[in-house]
This record gives structure tokens, sequence and C-alpha cells, in this order.
């Protein structure tokens, strides 16, 4: 059975095929939806360029263009590092397969499937809030339009789009509803691309954590059978094979190292996107910010920065909790080794467990371009330093 079938990881595989990501599905269909979605992103970004140009000595609109830009760029850095990596990420799902064929038991099943659910529900949580603050977003040009109509009024509302654009080609007056749509479209690619990667990050990380977490569970539950006195002697590699304990914990340890290469396969293929973005997600947060606080004319308009400011400061966050857990999960092991009942078992098996200690004190660290480690700690920095480009911002004006 295609464990990719599962409920913990159908939301991964479902988005990673919309966007042609998926390593399993036919290389024209991925071909077909990535020059899609190409397409949908240069319609996005040209009419925006043209309304920079246009519009340069306009400040608040400036302000309001610079915030879909930042949003652009995080699209381009994520995308073009799921294609860029593809044959990393799918190294990564063929290590989640043969990991699943590891598990030796059904209670070994359960911890990893755990786990994984944490994840799903994660990736859940995630993608609602984010298709929240999307629709809001959306929605902005057009509720004004639909009030107008409800309420009978013959009020002149002028014709907007979620972000500024200027059309040369097409007449903005006679065609809008279909450049509204077009638009929108456009947008929701934007967001679906870099909910998806966040998605597939979740997922691998949820993964390399459940493994984590089962290679404690063995070191913690040790087979009870001890060498039997009586054996004859003979070679070291001959008592080794008798020693339960020792091939237990060889076991272990074969498991923690494939864990610990996993991790470090995705820091190798996230490192230097995660750069881009968090780079990106300071001064987009401080920006919005102050679009709050200067540029707000009305509760709508005050409701839908507030989300797009908690929509920068949920990703900044996941990325962040995600890396803290990895952290947290793989100095686990040490403290699992000293649950374990170890003084019971061979002398030549305790040596491999203080192995293991010694490394599980060296955590497991994501990085932004091996520049900023990810964690809580960091998350909390990074959000002051936003306040302080704000701060800046204000001081300005």
């Amino acid at each position: 059975m295609d464990i990719y079938e599962q409920p913990y990881y159908k939301i991964t595989k479902n988005f990673a095929s919309l966007i042609g990501q998926w390593p399993y599905q036919s290389r024209l269909k991925s071909l077909i939806l990535g020059s899609v979605l190409w397409n949908l992103f240069f319609f996005q970004i040209i009419p925006q360029v043209i309304a920079l140009v246009v519009n340069f000595d306009d400040q608040d609109l400036l302000f309001e263009l610079l915030s879909a830009f930042i949003m652009d760029l995080a699209y381009v850095a994520k995308y073009i590092n799921t294609i860029q990596k593809a044959k990393m990420i799918q190294k990564l799902f063929e290590r989640v397969k043969d990991d699943w064929k590891m598990l030796k038991n059904n209670e070994e099943k359960i911890i990893l499937e755990y786990h994984l659910k944490i994840g799903r529900y994660l990736s859940i949580g995630y993608t609602g809030f984010a298709n929240f603050a999307l629709i809001m977003f959306i929605l902005d040009p057009i509720l004004p339009i639909i009030i107008n109509i409800v309420s009978k009024a013959n009020d002149s509302v002028p014709q907007r789009f979620s972000v500024p654009m200027e059309f040369i080609i097409f007449d903005k007056e006679k065609h809008y509803w279909l450049l509204l749509s077009v638009s929108n479209i456009c947008i929701v690619s934007i967001i679906l691309v870099i909910v998806c990667c966040d998605i597939v990050f979740i997922t691998f990380v949820q993964h390399v954590c459940g493994i984590f977490a089962v290679v404690g569970f063995r070191i913690e539950h040790c087979p009870s059978e001890t060498i039997s006195h009586n054996m004859p002697s003979g070679t070291s590699f001959w008592i080794n094979a008798q020693d339960i304990h020792y091939k237990h914990f060889v076991s272990c340890i074969r498991a923690h190292r494939r864990a610990l290469k996993f991790a470090e396969l995705i820091e190798t293929t996230f490192c230097g996107c995660f750069g881009i973005v968090v780079g990106l997600n300071l001064p987009a947060m401080s920006i919005t910010g102050f679009q709050i606080i200067t540029h707000s004319n009305s509760i709508q308009d005050t409701l839908k920065y507030i989300m797009f400011t908690g929509a920068q400061i949920l990703h900044l966050f996941f990325d962040c909790y995600m890396s803290q857990r990895l952290t947290d999960m793989s100095t686990h092991i040490q403290h699992c080794i000293a649950r374990a009942k170890w003084y019971e078992n061979s002398a030549k098996s305790r040596k491999l467990l203080i192995l293991m200690t010694l490394r599980s004190q060296i955590p497991c660290k994501l990085t932004a371009a091996k520049i900023v480690e990810l964690s809580i700690e960091s998350f909390g920095m990074m959000v002051k330093t936003a306040g302080s480009y704000f701060t800046i911002l204000l001081s300005m004006r």
C-alpha cells in the first residue's frame, strides 16, 4: 500500500501535485502546471511594475506596492528553490518510505503516526488561516461595490484591484470584472505555492521528529535477554553477535544516524530559501504595520492590513516553531538514554550509549542561509527587529 495515500500525507500530496512538484507525478503534468503558474505570476507582476512607474510620486501606493512585491519575491524564492532542489526533495520522500519499512512493531508505527498527525493538524490550521487572510485580501475591492448595490446608493465607487495595477493594453473600466477575476486568480496561485512549500516542509520536519521519537522508544525498551554465562569463548565478533543488547543499540545508532542525515537534508534543501524569506518578512511586517497606522481609512482597510500582518507573522512563526521542534526532538535522545535501564546491559552496549549521548547533545538546527538559527528565541528577536523598522518608518513620516 502506498503510504502517501494515508490521511497524514494526503494534504501534502494534493498541494504538491497542484503546483507540479509532486515527485511521483508525470513530468509532462509538472511542466504544464509550472508553465501555468509562471504565466499567472507574470500576468500579476507586469501590471504592478507599470503601476509603480506611473504612480511613482504616490507614497501611499508605493508602500502598498512594496508589500505586494515582497510577497512576489517570497513566491519566487520558494518556488525556484522547490524546482532547483527537486531531486533532494524526491530523495527526502524516498527516505520517508524507507523509514516506514524499518519500523519493527506496531508501537513504533503509532509513535510515528502521532507526530505525522500533529503535522497534519498544523498544516490544516496554517492553510486555514492563510486562506482566510487571502479571502479578506481579495474581497477588499469588491466589498464597497457590493455594499453600494445592496444599500441602493448611487455613490461612485472606485474600481480598484487587490493590489495596485495599471493595464495599458486593456480598457480598465470596460473589462474591470474580467481583469479583477484574473488578478485574483494570480494572487491565489501565489499564495497556493507559498503554502504548499510550507506544508512540504512541515511534513518533513514532523517525520524526522517522529523518527527521533521512535529511536528514543527503542532505547528505553531494550530487550531483556542477557548473554548466557555458559557461552563458549570465541572471537569478539561472535560475542557481539550473541549480545542482544549490543545488537539492539547498534540498530538504534543506525536509525539515529538516518534521522540526523534526514535533518541535514532538510537544512540543505530549505536553508537558502529561508534566508531570503526571513530577510523579506521583517521589512514586510514593518511596512504593513506602518500601513495600519497611517493608511487605514476604514475598518475594512484596517482589517485587511491586520490580516496581512498576521499572515506574515504566522508564516515566520511556523518556520521558527518547526525548527524548534526539530531541535527539541534531536536532544530528546539523551533523556531517553537516561531513563533506560542501561545498568542492566552489557559493558560493550553501554559504551554505545555513551557515544549516542555525546552526539545527541549537539542539537539539529535549521538556519536562514546559515546566518540565523531558526527557533522560538530567534522569532522573538526578529519580531523585535521588525518593530524597530516600524519605529524608523514612523519617524520618517
